[in-house]
């Protein structure tokens, strides 16, 4: 059987200099999520753990139907699990906004209004093309989950704060009325796409994840969104294929999940198909597993909360979060 390590820090290993796979942040993140691996892999296998698990935590588990793999915390060799590394200048290349941003300006697909921005010069000018547009965002091209985005006024631009932050080229962004978020994933084996599915994520305003909405499959998942929203999802599917037959045609080996939102304009709904392109595993893997589990549902929702914002609420959910952890997180079928 095949030995796996949870390695939520992919992304630091790929563009942080200064990444230590033992240092306290990368520890701390895996701890704190390793346990969606029980929520999705389903094979026999070793689990090179790195937090430990009260037993009645797994026997909890067990009695919902998730997989408990045997644990191996000692385990020297081992194969990653959260990404698939092959070729790491294509995987830096697949992961990066910069890439995906690009293929949305030339595609049509996003970035409308959007610049890739290497000085404050360039942020003032771009600014001063679009007078209009009063509120901004800067997006550093490697972040993930809202961390370390940079919102403000074109009236009150601070010049010394954008200096510290033009280190490096930025995306430079307009900030859209978003209404809802969608994560669409392509499983793909050696080159070959296997499965398509969509989730909605519920996202906080600065971007952070909170959990997600999805269905056993897209003809119902898109039912769910046309019911909640008043949405048509089908132009949606048809062009994250063709994003993700772009990202294949650029090597994609493994899964690619793509996000996308819908947003509020002049008082309608209007779609924006590319925002980023994950090269790797998401947490949509977790909605969708809890999705296929209920088939039968209408949807199922997984919520992850800090320890502060569970109320009573979530006495009605399942918890699936071990003790301890300050994310707490919950699922229900509707």
């Amino acid at each position: 059987m095949k030995t796996y390590k949870v390695d939520l820090d992919y992304e630091a290993s790929l563009f942080d200099p200064r990444y230590d796979e033992g240092s306290a942040a990368s520890l701390k993140v895996i701890r704190e999520f390793e346990y969606v691996f029980f929520l999705i892999n389903q094979e026999a296998c070793h689990l090179k753990n790195i937090k430990q698990y009260d037993d009645n935590y797994l026997k909890h588990l067990k009695s919902l139907g998730f997989s408990i793999p045997s644990f191996a915390p000692d385990e020297k060799a081992f194969t990653y699990w959260w990404s698939h590394r092959h070729e790491r200048e294509l995987e830096k290349e697949l992961n990066s906004k910069l890439t995906s941003v690009e293929i949305a300006k030339e595609r049509g697909w996003g970035f409308w209004q959007g610049k890739i921005a290497e000085s404050v010069e360039d942020v003032l000018s771009h600014l001063k093309t679009h007078p209009n547009i009063k509120h901004w965002i800067i997006k550093r091209p490697h972040s993930f989950s809202g961390i370390g985005h940079y919102y403000f006024s074109a009236d009150q631009v601070n010049v010394e704060t954008l200096k510290k932050i033009l280190v490096e080229k930025v995306l430079l962004e307009p900030v859209y009325q978003r209404v809802f978020d969608i994560g669409t994933t392509f499983i793909i084996h050696n080159g070959e796409i296997k499965r398509q599915f969509m989730v909605e994520n519920f996202n906080s305003q600065s971007g952070g994840f909170k959990g997600g909405a999805g269905a056993s499959n897209v003809d119902k998942f898109k039912k769910y969104i046309q019911e909640k929203y008043h949405f048509s999802l089908n132009e949606l599917e048809k062009i994250t294929l063709e994003i993700a037959r772009v990202y294949l045609n650029k090597g994609a080996l493994f899964n690619v999940q793509i996000d996308s939102f819908v947003y509020q304009e002049e008082g309608r709904l209007k779609l924006y198909p590319l925002v980023e392109v994950n090269y790797r595993k998401t947490m949509g893997l977790v909605i969708q597993s809890l999705a296929d589990k209920y088939s039968e549902a209408h949807h199922v929702e997984w919520k992850v909360l800090s320890s502060k914002e569970v109320t009573n609420e979530m006495d009605s959910w399942i918890k699936v979060s071990p003790e301890g952890n300050h994310f707490r997180s919950f699922y229900k079928a509707f």
